[in-house]
């Protein structure tokens, strides 16, 4: 006994000595108010800072406490280095990415794990020390001529018992603008109590690097996007764009779901999912949408109501109603603004063009302190400067980037959720899953069970996109509008999914229902083209607030659906209807016909491809190959009596024909 307590008295001395060696390094290298806040910053708090101190160099540390001073102190030394400068309209300012630094670097993210720690087929890894080696030799000293600057964030209301506590280490004064707007900001002490709360944080370290002239990343030969799983750490250099410099979104969004899996199996999800409502006669029904970037997920939120989030969504049971909520781990939206426009997008639009808000556009066109880009919807100046330098419309280059973007406050828009920061969050009602299909998925399909809602969530197909470097558009799988999110094997993240809506803990008459989406159906995928017609897709962009409206009438029992062997579809009637009270539009019966047909061969095709790749993953359950054997089976029936494509129309005569009597 006298042993343990010698032990224990030595450790804390240790602590106590090792403190205040960390504090006073870090005090060198800041002026008496930073001290200060240093000061309220616990002994865990301090030592991934003092870590990153040591390792980075940098000339000076600024403590950002989220307050109204600090935040101003980062917007004006964003400006006075030229990481952004002002547009004409107050508060709106532009900020450029380099020209080769204009998405997300799949070829240079990379898990690193222990040479036993399990990750995802679709995702690159690196083992664990080496990885380590090479990332802190790229950040050595690489803050030498630049302030260190350091924010505590939680990644959801403060107090609700999913947020992540989250410490941003970086040198760029843009990255800190971008997720004050984005995240919530907590003091050092606020923090510190809830990282012993909750017992984790996620660390990240960023360095956009050494700058050229034009303050763009010099190196990106050394651009590195690498996430340490087993501390929850990450490495991130010489880079600009957000999606690879902002930690709390997408790559804190990975630690999130390999904490969930190890920690809270079956309890918690962490999804890229929107969580819009979308109020009815007498209730408010909250979706969670799940898309790849660039497939339409911001521009489906913004139908809503009732709008909690664009992006991500940290989704838990609520063990006392039975209910499943959501919070959304930001406050801001980070959207792309390639067609944004007054007819499709008039709510965002209002907030783009008008004042009175903060506004940060990057990678577009700008003249006489305008921001302009592709699909707004005006005419175009005939000359401005974008990330590409100096332009003119004889440069033979588009005005704006296809993923240029835009960063805003949630609460700058109409349809804004007071919701948003509520710790307990909203009842989530359904969970929509899509992409980029353009040949075999009807637009609506409302899944016939939870399992079924786990398959149509993992078989998703899409199109690569903008956001991804060298993106070709070329369909590939992406698993829940996820995959390229979640660090850990395939059949975990089944398992996990399954597991959550099998918990006992969820009231039955309170489990989501389920629904894969598909508004990027092109004509080509529906029938033959017309001698010289152009391809395209079947209907258009404000679609979306008509079938959001169907699959919320879908949840509630308020109208009919067709029974087809993957899951259940609108009927014509009830969309004709809601087509032209919500859009006044006539919506023809033939342009209903080509949306909602069973493609049969096309979807046999899919099920084939996904039950082979799923096939390769180890310890998929069962439950889920059932589920694609039976849709197989019942569509291989359907397709001898019917034939290879099926109507809404056949669908119906085919099930009262083949009902039991």
């Amino acid at each position: 006994m006298k042993t343990n307590t010698a032990h224990k008295r030595h450790a804390h001395d240790v602590d106590i000595s090792r403190l205040e060696m960390m504090r006073t390094y870090l005090s060198s290298l800041m002026d008496e108010a930073n001290q200060k806040k240093m000061m309220e910053c616990s002994f865990d708090v301090l030592e991934p800072i003092y870590n990153g101190a040591t390792r980075m160099s940098p000339k000076s540390i600024f403590i950002n406490n989220g307050s109204a001073e600090d935040i101003n102190y980062i917007r004006q030394k964003a400006l006075e280095i030229g990481e952004e400068f002002e547009l004409a309209q107050d508060g709106h300012t532009c900020h450029f990415d380099g020209p080769n630094d204009q998405g997300r670097d799949t070829a240079n993210t990379k898990y690193l794990a222990n040479a036993d720690t399990e990750i995802s087929s679709l995702q690159k890894k690196e083992e664990l020390q080496v990885g380590v080696v090479e990332a802190r030799t790229i950040i050595t000293d690489i803050m030498k001529t630049k302030e260190m600057i350091i924010s505590f964030i939680s990644r959801g209301p403060i107090g609700s018992p999913v947020s992540d506590p989250t410490l941003q280490v970086t040198d760029s004064y843009y990255v800190i603008h971008s997720e004050f707007m984005l995240y919530r900001m907590m003091d050092p002490t606020t923090f510190s109590k809830e990282v012993a709360d909750k017992g984790y944080m996620f660390k990240n370290y960023h360095s956009a690097g050494r700058l050229t002239e034009s303050m763009v990343s010099a190196d990106l030969q050394d651009r590195r996007i690498y996430m340490d799983v087993e501390h929850f750490r990450s490495y991130s250099s010489n880079n600009q764009y957000a999606g690879n410099s902002i930690a709390p979104k997408k790559i804190n969004h990975r630690f999130a779901n390999m904490n969930n899996i190890r920690n809270y199996f079956g309890e918690r999800l962490d999804e890229h999912m929107f969580i819009a409502g979308f109020e009815m006669e007498d209730e408010i029904v909250y979706f969670g949408g799940a898309y790849p970037s660039g497939c339409g997920k911001t521009g489906t939120s913004m139908t809503g109501t009732h709008l909690v989030g664009d992006d991500l969504a940290k989704i838990f049971i609520d063990t006392k109603s039975g209910e499943v909520r959501a919070v959304n781990p930001e406050r801001g939206m980070f959207g792309i603004i390639e067609g944004v426009n007054e007819e499709d997008d008039p709510e965002t639009l209002k907030v783009l063009k008008g004042g009175g808000h903060e506004v940060i556009f990057s990678n577009l066109l700008v003249s006489d302190g305008k921001p302009y880009w592709n699909g707004m919807g005006e005419t175009l100046p005939e000359k401005g400067i974008n990330y590409l330098g100096d332009w003119s419309t004889q440069a033979g280059t588009p005005a704006s980037h296809k993923n240029a973007r835009f960063t805003i406050t949630l609460d700058a828009l109409e349809n804004y959720d007071p919701a948003t920061e509520d710790p307990a969050g909203v009842k989530l009602s359904g969970l929509l899953f899509g992409g980029r299909d353009y040949t075999t998925m009807p637009t609506i399909v409302m899944a016939h069970d939870w399992m079924s809602t786990v398959v149509h969530g993992a078989i998703i197909r899409s199109a690569t996109t903008a956001t991804e470097i060298g993106a070709d558009g070329s369909e590939k799988r992406s698993p829940f509008a996820n995959e390229a999110f979640f660090p850990g094997p395939l059949a975990h993240y089944i398992n996990h999914y399954k597991a959550f809506g099998e918990n006992p803990a969820i009231d039955e008459d309170n489990l989501p229902s389920g629904f894969q989406v598909n508004y990027w159906l092109h004509k080509s995928g529906r029938g033959t083209l017309a001698p010289g017609e152009p391809d395209g897709l079947i209907g258009e962009k404000r679609d979306t607030k008509v079938w959001m409206r169907i699959m919320a009438l879908m949840h509630t029992g308020q109208v009919e659906s067709i029974w087809t062997p993957i899951g259940r579809i609108p009927k014509y009637q009830d969309l004709k209807k809601l087509f032209s009270e919500i859009i006044d539009k006539d919506y023809d019966k033939s342009t209903y016909t080509k949306q909602f047909s069973l493609y049969v061969d096309n979807l046999i095709e899919r099920i084939d491809m996904s039950t082979m790749e799923f096939s390769k993953e180890k310890g998929m359950p069962d439950a889920f190959f059932l589920v694609l054997d039976t849709w197989r089976r019942d569509l291989v029936a359907l397709k001898v009596t019917v034939g290879s494509i099926v109507t809404p129309d056949q669908m119906i005569e085919y099930v009262m024909t083949n009902q039991p009597r």
